[in-house]
């Protein structure tokens, strides 16, 4: 791959790779080092890419694996930083946003307590709309592992959020 096709690559992906890791590790600052350091690995190693997937997949792999691994070394809270919160609409007292945003919490722990393949797929098909097929791709992994995962995942984060959940008459 020329340095041009990259470029190119870069100024098309940054946004999308940028969000994909600040869903992981909920820090905006972490998230543009993050995704700075998925391009500088993708540009170190883009001889190696052999085009068995889209150049777009390959840099995804390559960001997700370094936001997992960061996760993982760096222990940090599953919260979002303050100014990761989107403000509220207008015409909510203020307890709601209170509730809100412990709700918000809530959930963002939840899903951080998930296994790592079935947050993957979770926050891959629900929070990025990625279908089934598209997370196995990415994943390398079968369509029917991917249900299953989100299948595991939705159930535990039931569990996890009774208390917000209303019982299904």
């Amino acid at each position: 791959m020329d340095d041009e096709t990259f470029a190119k690559a870069v100024s098309d992906y940054k946004e999308r790779i940028f969000l994909v890791i600040l869903r992981f590790v909920r820090n905006r600052e972490d998230a543009h080092d993050l995704a700075q350091e998925a391009f500088v690995k993708a540009y170190r190693s883009r001889q190696s890419f052999r085009g068995d997937s889209t150049l777009y997949t390959w840099i995804y792999r390559i960001a997700v694996n370094l936001a997992l691994n960061y996760k993982a070394r760096s222990k940090t809270s599953a919260f979002q930083s303050l100014e990761d919160i989107p403000e509220l609409s207008s015409g909510q007292l203020p307890s709601d946003g209170v509730l809100q945003k412990e709700l918000r919490a809530d959930i963002d722990k939840a899903v951080s307590g998930l296994p790592r393949r079935q947050r993957m797929v979770f926050n891959m098909h629900y929070y990025e709309n990625k279908s089934h097929a598209k997370i196995g791709n990415l994943l390398g992994i079968t369509e029917g592992a991917v249900k299953a995962n989100y299948h595991q995942a939705v159930k535990k984060l039931r569990g996890a959020l009774g208390r917000y959940v209303r019982g299904e008459d």
